[in-house]
């Protein structure tokens, strides 16, 4: 009990340092780590059933376990030096928190791929040996604490009384580890048992307020008059919006745009103040920059919308802001990048790294961005500086910029060595913000159907809307978007009769590509599929 009761209280500071000074935290990295070895199809699954709160559940795991180790490195610690049960001493607390101490910084970290004392993290070895350190005393002294306070307590008929013949003592002692094996055991056995139930559970939770389609419209029969591409692509039938309800804002704030990281609890602050942008590798001249300096640089101001790989068909990781930054093609003339370069790295200070190909950073909507919406990059988007990629996923739009490195290797960042998509190409989507699924709306009077529709940087020539399960599809008004790189609004006014409506929305890009009907998963490539909602008019 000592040993737990301290071990949280060690984890909380843990975590307290990670989130403030940079310290290592053991529950992050063993989640990357868990990650990085699991199955494709188990996280897929798992994505589906839980949605994007699954790597908070996993983050609780990890720290619950956590701390049950603490308590039972105290447990042992106390049995191997203490066997009287006496009052421990302040200097034997020191010593199992150095040993604990080299145990995570020698054999743990290493394991995970982190490195002697996190030597791999971008915390570096001095960092990491200091948190550690920290964390350490603060368990050892707590524990010798605890352990003193709960030893002072113990009622005195208990320590009082004969002392039992040796043959008792040992007969005492093996029935009493037969009884800690029976109670492991089990302990562990019902763990799973409970663990199971509660995937179940909430992927049954799942099943009834989502369903397992996004689409509510059987693919054969969306197959059926179905062409992957128009040609010549149709004209964009631009018009006025009417103001509705839910609709999406055609720029999104910042507070409510959409926010994903690897991390599992806390993600980096930076401050500006020592931060600097290192540019090497495959150039001919290696170079950095303080914050002030980037800030000095050329900008360049541009709307893109982003949206993350992971989002389902219909889903809202998807936003759209003004950008402004630095073209990445600037920094790299700077450098003069040498013949055989392929790709270009990205390195974030919360060890997420990323890579896009070469022909891709040169292109020059590629930004190095540091404002939005006309402010200041916010920390969680980014502070000081992240990538913007136009016409691929949010995994590649790396954030918490530290370094950038070009490379003549197909290098692998952190997401596609779980299994995902590298090239990563947004996939043509639509969404029906409004009205809501499931709602009821006046019959015989006019209510708009509007959402927005995305593809990257290919841009939107049409939305069509069905209100009668595919059979037939009306053609919606779009608004002339901010840039070719947005996300686009789009309206229908209908007027319904009374009964239930299924409506189903899919889009046209500007080179004439058709939405896909078939139902993807986002796992590798991104969703596809047709966003529908049920509807009753009344």
């Amino acid at each position: 009990m000592a040993g737990l009761a301290a071990g949280v209280i060690a984890t909380g500071v843990m975590l307290f340092l990670s989130a403030t000074f940079s310290g290592v935290s053991l529950p992050e990295e063993f989640g990357s780590a868990i990650t990085g070895i699991m199955p494709p199809s188990w996280f897929e699954y798992l994505h589906q059933a839980i949605g994007a709160d699954a790597k908070h559940y996993l983050f609780y795991i990890i720290l619950l376990g956590q701390c049950l180790v603490f308590a039972l490195s105290g447990a042992i610690f106390n049995r191997r030096v203490n066997s009287a049960s006496k009052p421990l001493e302040w200097q034997q607390g020191s010593l199992l928190a150095f040993i604990l101490w080299l145990f995570a910084g020698l054999i743990l970290l290493p394991a995970i791929g982190s490195g002697f004392f996190g030597a791999n993290l971008n915390a570096g070895f001095v960092a990491g040996m200091i948190s550690l350190a920290v964390v350490g005393v603060v368990f050892g002294l707590l524990f010798v604490l605890f352990q003193r306070w709960i030893t002072a307590h113990v009622p005195d008929e208990e320590k009082a009384g004969a002392q039992p013949s040796q043959a008792l003592q040992k007969a005492a002692s093996e029935a009493d580890d037969d009884y800690g094996r029976i109670s492991r055991r089990e302990l562990v056995q019902r763990g799973i048992v409970l663990a199971g139930i509660g995937l179940l559970g909430i992927g049954l939770w799942k099943f009834i307020t989502d369903g397992l389609s996004t689409s509510k419209v059987p693919v054969a029969q969306l197959l059926q008059n179905y062409k992957s591409k128009i040609m010549p692509p149709p004209m964009p039938n631009y018009g006025a919006i009417t103001p509705v309800k839910f609709l999406s804002p055609e720029v999104t704030s910042n507070d409510q745009f959409y926010v994903v990281s690897k991390n599992l609890y806390a993600d980096p602050t930076v401050s500006a103040n020592g931060w600097r942008l290192v540019v090497y590798g495959q150039v001919k001249n290696v170079f950095s920059l303080t914050y002030d300096q980037l800030l000095a640089q050329p900008m360049q101001t541009q709307y893109e919308s982003l949206m993350c790989i992971s989002n389902e068909v219909g889903g809202p990781y998807m936003s759209n802001a003004q950008w402004e930054g630095i073209p990445l093609r600037d920094l790299l003339q700077r450098a003069g990048v040498k013949p055989g370069a392929t790709k270009v790295v990205f390195y974030a200070a919360d060890d997420y790294s990323d890579s896009i190909h070469l022909s891709k950073a040169l292109e020059p909507t590629t930004l190095l961005a540091v404002r939005m919406n006309g402010v200041t990059l916010p920390d969680e988007h980014g502070f000081p500086a992240r990538m913007l990629v136009p016409g691929i996923y949010g995994m590649k739009h790396v954030k918490w910029l530290t370094r950038i490195e070009v490379v003549n290797t197909n290098y692998q960042g952190y997401w596609q060595q779980r299994g995902w998509s590298d090239d990563a190409p947004v996939r043509l989507t639509s969404r029906i913000d409004t009205p809501l699924d499931g709602s009821s709306v006046p019959a015989n009077r006019i209510t708009y159907i509007a959402g927005v529709a995305f593809s990257g940087d290919k841009g939107i020539s049409e939305v069509d809307v069905s209100t009668d399960m595919g059979r037939t599809w009306q053609r919606a008004t779009l608004k002339k978007p901010l840039s070719a790189l947005t996300w686009v609004l789009w309206e229908l006014p209908w007027k319904p009769a009374p009964g239930s409506y299924v409506v189903t929305v899919r889009a046209i890009d500007l080179e004439g590509n058709v939405q896909d009907p078939n139902e993807a998963p986002p796992l590798p490539n991104g969703s596809s599929g047709y966003h529908s909602i049920t509807l009753s008019a009344s």
